[in-house]
């Protein structure tokens, strides 16, 4: 039996410590609760509540057990988008299989014009970031002239079937002319079990209404604010006593253990 969550804690990390005010403070790195290639393989319950992920960070996104609504932490409030797209404030007592958060601090911000699109937005991102090998935790402003965004239909208890599978059938939520924020990360390919790579972004309108993950979108020529924070690295916790996470994982049945 695996130890209690303090002790089951890994860290992919490497410590730096950015002055302030006056003061050495440590940069905290993205922490993930469980790994992207674990849902991948159908694991969707874990242990870990709102409460205690919001003591990990005030950004990022993830889902709730079952699948059952999308998160979007912004400014330290945590939101669930429902399988209908109704948005909401999150209960403190929900428990997420799958999250990644971080204490948002920006080292860098831009603005940009003439971006028609997510793929362009996308390139241009990539065109600022320092290293294509660091993780960097990204929020934008902007204003869509359309978007789609994506949900997930709750699943029932003992439901594993692949993330994929599920995902050729998610629900799927069209808005015309809406301002926003996208909140994600770039991730490098090196970590594309942990979580997408190269970007994982979910949207949330100023109005609070309407949200989800970004699947696709159109951008208005209004001008995107882009606010970047380099991290570290990663801290990953794993779920605990969970049979589907202890199961080997049928896409990992044939890794070799040399290089």
């Amino acid at each position: 039996m695996r130890k209690k969550l303090a002790t089951i804690s890994s860290i992919i990390t490497t410590i730096s410590f950015l002055a302030v005010n006056g003061q050495v403070q440590e940069e905290k790195p993205i922490f993930h609760y469980s790994v992207m290639d674990a849902m991948r393989n159908g694991v969707y319950i874990g242990d870990l509540s709102i409460k205690s992920l919001g003591a990990k960070g005030s950004f990022g996104l993830g889902t709730y057990n079952h699948l059952d609504g999308e998160i979007i932490a912004l400014d330290g409030v945590f939101y669930r988008i429902a399988s209908n797209g109704h948005v909401s404030k999150a209960e403190y007592k929900r428990e997420v299989p799958f999250a990644a958060v971080t204490f948002f601090r920006a080292d860098k911000k831009y603005e940009m014009s003439g971006i028609k699109n997510i793929e362009m937005l996308q390139k241009e991102i990539m065109s600022k970031l320092p290293s294509a090998n660091t993780p960097y935790a990204i929020r934008i402003e902007t204003v869509f002239e359309s978007i789609v965004v994506g949900g997930a239909n709750k699943l029932e208890e003992m439901n594993t079937t692949g993330l994929a599978e599920l995902m050729k059938t998610r629900p799927l939520y069209k808005k015309e002319h809406v301002s926003g924020t996208m909140v994600g990360f770039y991730n490098p390919p090196t970590f594309a079990s942990i979580d997408l790579s190269p970007f994982h972004f979910h949207f949330i309108s100023d109005d609070k209404t309407f949200g989800g993950h970004l699947v696709s979108g159109e951008l208005s020529s209004v001008k995107i604010k882009i606010s970047i924070d380099e991290k570290p690295g990663y801290e990953v916790l794993l779920p605990k006593q969970n049979k589907t996470f202890d199961t080997p994982w049928p896409q990992q049945s044939d890794i070799k253990s040399s290089y």
